[in-house]
């Protein structure tokens, strides 16, 4: 049992998901301050596992697994929080001026793995403010989901030397219609890719753009088989922050074995799609 367990669990474990993530968030800023704290946290919890590497939006991604936004708000933590086997950390949601406070942190502390910046207001400010000091950017759409936000951030990347990725978050409650719209207009306008919170928007939008757009998966994982049924069902990324909160770290390295588990497994046991030609 670590420590996480005996001095944090007991009081995010039937916490408000708002609530326990203060508090959980506040037990890794003092294991920031331990000397060599990063080190041994990347040790014990390695977010490069061979075997669970993918590409998605050009780029590449040490393993399938990273932090949703809603843990680090304000970009504090996110190199001590990528240590604990995520391959890439969402910072906010957060308007113009949380951009700002999080490039002074990241001007000090240069990420060490791909980061992202989920923007919920002020998109076109925050956006050009974060461009040169994030990996890719989350458009969360959930307030309003209009595509009209999107267009000034496509001309403003256009101006830019080096392209970097634009992915949309869908609100979670959405008409399929609307829906759709959302992705024609994502589909013919080098939207990188979909961010959603349920399976049933994972298996529609797979199906409606016949796996065109990758899609991250922030969906509530507290176990490692929802973590691969949200694989399985398209995703090609998935995100973490109840799981974390509610059971700790440790909660990381189990889905990255799970996963491991099953690719062992398919190469052991490889399926056959199609029969085999007739004699």
């Amino acid at each position: 049992m670590g420590l996480y367990s005996i001095l944090v669990r007991p009081f995010v474990h039937n916490a408000d998901i708002e609530k326990a993530s203060k508090f959980a968030l506040r037990y890794f800023e003092l294991n920031e301050k331990i000397p060599g704290g990063r080190l041994i946290s990347r040790w014990i919890h390695n977010n490069r596992p061979t075997g669970l590497q993918r590409e998605v939006f050009g780029l590449d991604f040490y393993n399938p697994i990273g932090l949703s936004a809603g843990l680090d708000l304000h970009g504090e933590l996110y190199n001590d929080l990528n240590n604990l086997g995520f391959s890439f950390v969402e910072i906010g949601p957060m308007n113009a001026d949380g951009i700002r406070r999080a490039i002074r942190r990241i001007q000090q502390d240069p990420q060490n793995d791909i980061l992202a910046a989920c923007i919920r207001e002020d998109f076109l400010t925050a956006f050009t403010l974060a461009y040169d000091f994030c990996d890719f950017f989350v458009i969360d759409l959930s307030a309003n989901p209009s595509t009209d936000i999107l267009d000034p951030l496509l001309d403003a990347r256009l101006a830019e030397d080096v392209y970097k990725p634009i992915v949309v978050k869908l609100p979670k409650e959405l008409p399929p219609s609307e829906t759709e719209d959302i992705l024609d207009y994502c589909q013919m306008n080098r939207i990188d890719g979909i961010e959603v919170q349920t399976l049933e928007q994972i298996r529609h939008i797979v199906s409606y753009t016949s796996g065109r757009l990758p899609i991250i998966a922030d969906i509530v994982i507290e176990t490692p088989e929802q973590a691969a049924e949200a694989l399985e069902a398209g995703a090609s990324l998935v995100e973490v922050r109840d799981g974390l909160v509610r059971q700790g770290p440790r909660f990381i390295s189990k889905i990255q074995k799970y996963l491991l588990n099953q690719v062992k497994n398919e190469r052991s046991n490889p399926r056959e799609d199609s029969p085999a030609p007739e004699a």
